[in-house]
C-alpha cells in the first residue's frame, strides 16, 4: 500500500492527522487549478476550501476505484462550474507570474530579451489570456488540464466523467476557437 492510500484508510477511520497529509499532497494542484478556472486569488481559495470540506465529508464514499487524484479533481471542477452557474462571467488564469527582476543593473552583454521583445510577450499572454477567458467553462477545463497542467486524454475523462472522444472533441474544439480568436493579434 503506498502513502496516499494508506493516508486515505487512515482518514476513512477518522485519522485527522492523516486528512491533514491528504490535504498538504493537493492543496497547491487544487489551488492552482481553482485560480486558473477563477482568475481570482480569493475565489481560489474559498473554492480550493470548500473542495476540501467536500473531500472531508464525502471521503467515506471514495472506494478506489478511480485514482484519488481524479476523484478530487472531480469535485474541483463541480465547485468551480457551479462557483460559474453562480457568477455567469469567469475569467482566466495569468500566464505571466509576474516574476522579474528589475534592478535596474547594466550589463554589457546579455542573454536577457530586449524590452521591446518582454513587452511584445507580456502583451501575446494578455492576449492568450483574454481569449481563453472567453471560452466556455467545458472547453476552459480540458484546456487546463491538457495543456497546462498536462493530464493525458484517458485522464481527463475519468476527471470529466465524458466519453474519450468526448474529451477529445472538446480540446480540439477549444483549441480551434483559440486559434481563431488569436489569428491576427498575435
Amino acid at each position: 500500500m503506498d502513502q496516499e492510500a494508506l493516508f486515505i484508510e487512515k482518514a476513512k477511520a477518522g485519522n485527522i492527522s492523516a486528512f491533514e497529509e491528504l490535504i498538504s499532497l493537493y492543496e497547491k494542484k487544487i489551488y492552482n487549478y481553482c485560480y486558473r478556472m477563477t482568475n481570482n486569488r480569493e475565489d481560489a481559495e474559498d473554492l480550493t476550501q470548500d473542495v476540501f470540506i467536500k473531500v472531508y465529508r464525502n471521503l467515506k464514499n471514495f472506494k478506489g476505484n478511480s485514482k484519488f487524484s481524479t476523484w478530487i479533481y472531480r469535485i474541483a471542477y463541480n465547485a468551480c462550474v457551479d462557483k460559474h452557474r453562480k457568477k455567469k462571467k469567469i475569467q482566466f488564469f495569468s500566464l505571466d507570474s509576474g516574476n522579474h527582476d528589475n534592478t535596474g543593473n547594466t550589463q554589457l552583454v546579455s542573454n536577457n530579451p530586449l524590452p521591446e521583445d518582454e513587452i511584445i510577450q507580456k502583451e501575446r499572454y494578455k492576449k492568450i489570456q483574454e481569449c481563453i477567458a472567453n471560452l466556455k467553462p467545458k472547453y476552459k477545463t480540458v484546456i487546463i488540464l491538457r495543456d497546462i497542467q498536462n493530464y493525458s486524454y484517458e485522464e481527463i475523462a475519468e476527471i470529466l466523467q465524458m466519453p474519450l472522444g468526448t474529451v477529445k472533441s472538446h480540446i480540439s474544439r477549444a483549441r480551434a476557437a483559440l486559434s481563431d480568436a488569436l489569428k491576427g493579434t498575435l
